[in-house]
């Protein structure tokens, strides 16, 4: 029984719509199937890695960048050049796709394989830099290490200093042996210092003189750039030269350059056959150099130090020591006990702001009748009506020891005049005039002075001041204060300088206080007063009760008990009428 044709054309369509739900056909009437579930995933999984993997290449080559750029110059790298980020960026853009390919494509289709292909090629790329930035790793934490022991310049003082060095160089690079080479102080031959590997023997009195021709060795000194000789057989002049190096199979020179200066030479050898010196070991191997060279010239300088300052301990000890003897000579000048005067009791202090000082006073003895007069005829001056008693204290301009040179010419100068004459005004003519002979007219050292004289028989002070600071005269009967002004110029300003003499009453238990800028300058710097010259009298005032001993010793006490150091030197003298 047959079907009718109405049911043969519903089956027909039946049919079509259940193959197109199944699949398609292509021309040859094959049906295909269409895309899985696996499929679709797999496509959506490459999109969603394209677009990311996208937006992180993008960020990740920025920072790169930026580390590359801030990195780079912080070793002494070039950075990265346009050429070589371009053919990164290929590198990523190509390796992504091939991982897109493996991801998305049929392990039966040609791109699927040269995509296995390329990831393999891509790893052993890896591989290799990653092995070559391990190496680099190596050689830097290898050099920092290295460095370290550098900076201890007490190696190069040890006994055999760059055994350790060269041992370090050739285990960093790679190499089986080295050697040192100096130039000696002429600068004519290279003497070996030290080896590595190598047989002391055949080093032993080792030298390579300048030659006219300028010899391997000689050519890295004076260009200053590293050699490297792969095969040595082609230059034989190596072997004879260096004849310690006989089994090297390559070696290489680097200069150790400081500054211009040729400071000595690296050598290195390797012993294997096939294992030539690259041109990044030569570069491992200078910048080694350009480390030792480092050292040697910090070293040289710490020498040059070290001796300078031995020179100046030396010369500040003997400085220490001629100071000392001109404290003593200074010393000598100035009074060691105070003088059995009439009617008079004196003290005085003396204290140089440094080792020695400008300022001076004496206590002298004239004589108004002329110690050569034939009338005196007294072996003591004693009681004597023609004694006179006198007072010098004085402030050369300055301190240390120009100022204490100069001190001791005038208080010579006053010294030995003091025994011809008993008047303040000619002493002082006399002194200004001697003063500008001895120093000249071009002199810029002068000196303030106070000069005078005390008559017991006529209870009379004749004096004369140069410019010196007024000494302070204490009237115990009117209980009154008055200073004793100037009666002329500086000493040793002008020869043509001229003084004069002036004269007080004196009585029992007048007081006379001279002193020096020194003393005013400590009352208002270290005191804290405003005026050192109000606070003087008042405290002249306060201590009337006091003896010229005791009133020298307060001030003294107030000196010493400070801490600070003193700005100039302070001299201070009293005397007191009895």
């Amino acid at each position: 029984m047959t079907d009718s044709p109405e049911k043969n054309i519903e089956s027909d369509k039946a049919a079509s719509v259940k193959t197109s739900s199944a699949g398609r056909t292509d021309s040859s009437g094959e049906i295909k199937s269409g895309p899985t579930l696996w499929t679709k995933i797999r496509r959506q999984l490459v999109n969603t890695l394209f677009s990311t993997g996208d937006n992180i290449l993008r960020h990740f080559l920025a920072l790169t960048t930026r580390l590359a750029r801030l990195i780079a110059p912080l070793f002494g790298l070039k950075r990265p050049s346009t050429h070589e980020r371009l053919n990164w960026v290929l590198f990523i853009i190509i390796w992504s796709l091939s991982l897109g390919i493996l991801l998305a494509g049929h392990p039966d289709g040609i791109l699927y394989k040269i995509a296995i292909l390329y990831q393999f090629v891509a790893l052993v790329i890896s591989m290799r830099k990653l092995l070559a930035y391990r190496g680099e790793l190596r050689f830097l934490r290898e050099f920092h290490h290295l460095s370290q022991a550098l900076d201890d310049l007490r190696l190069l003082d040890t006994e055999h200093p760059f055994v350790r060095i060269l041992e370090a160089v050739t285990r960093i690079v790679g190499f089986n042996r080295a050697m040192l080479l100096r130039p000696n102080a002429s600068g004519n031959e290279l003497h070996v210092v030290s080896g590595f590997g190598l047989d002391p023997d055949a080093l032993d009195g080792l030298s390579i003189p300048r030659e006219n021709g300028l010899s391997l060795v000689w050519k890295v000194v004076k260009t200053g750039e590293p050699l490297v000789v792969n095969d040595p057989i082609t230059q034989p002049e190596i072997f004879r030269q260096i004849p310690a190096l006989d089994r090297a199979r390559a070696v290489a020179l680097a200069p150790i350059v400081r500054g211009g200066i040729p400071l000595g030479v690296l050598v290195v050898d390797r012993l294997e056959e096939n294992t030539p010196i690259t041109d990044d070991e030569m570069l491992q191997l200078q910048v080694l150099a350009d480390q030792i060279a480092i050292s040697l010239q910090n070293h040289a300088f710490n020498a040059e130090l070290a001796y300078k300052a031995e020179l100046l301990t030396t010369q500040s000890a003997r400085l220490h020591q001629e100071l000392d003897l001109a404290k003593l000579v200074q010393e000598g000048w100035l009074p060691r006990t105070a003088p059995d005067w009439d009617k008079l009791s004196t003290a005085a202090f003396i204290r140089s702001a440094r080792f020695i000082g400008g300022d001076f006073y004496g206590w002298l003895d004239a004589c108004s009748a002329g110690r050569r007069n034939d009338r005196c005829g007294k072996t003591s001056c004693k009681g004597c009506p023609y004694r006179r008693q006198g007072v010098l204290i004085g402030d050369v301009c300055g301190k240390g020891i120009p100022a204490a040179l100069v001190m001791s010419v005038v208080n010579s100068l006053f010294r030995e005049k003091v025994s011809r004459l008993d008047d303040p005004a000619a002493l002082m003519n006399e002194v200004n005039d001697s003063l500008k002979t001895y120093l000249g007219a071009e002199s810029r050292f002068f000196s303030s002075a106070f000069l005078g004289f005390h008559s017991p028989s006529e209870n009379v002070f004749r004096f004369a001041n140069a410019g010196h600071d007024f000494p302070i005269m204490q009237h115990k009967s009117k209980g009154t204060i008055e200073p004793l002004p100037s009666t002329g110029t500086l000493l040793g300003i002008f020869r043509e300088s001229r003084f004069t003499t002036k004269e007080i009453k004196v009585e029992t238990g007048d007081r006379i206080f001279f002193y020096t800028d020194g003393l005013l300058d400590f009352f208002e710097q270290q005191r804290g007063m405003e005026d050192g010259l109000e606070y003087l009298k008042t405290f002249l005032t306060d201590n009337t009760a006091l003896n010229a001993t005791s009133f020298i010793a307060r001030i003294q006490e107030m000196i010493d008990a400070s801490t600070e150091e003193a700005c100039d030197d302070v001299t201070a003298l009293i005397i007191v009428v009895e």
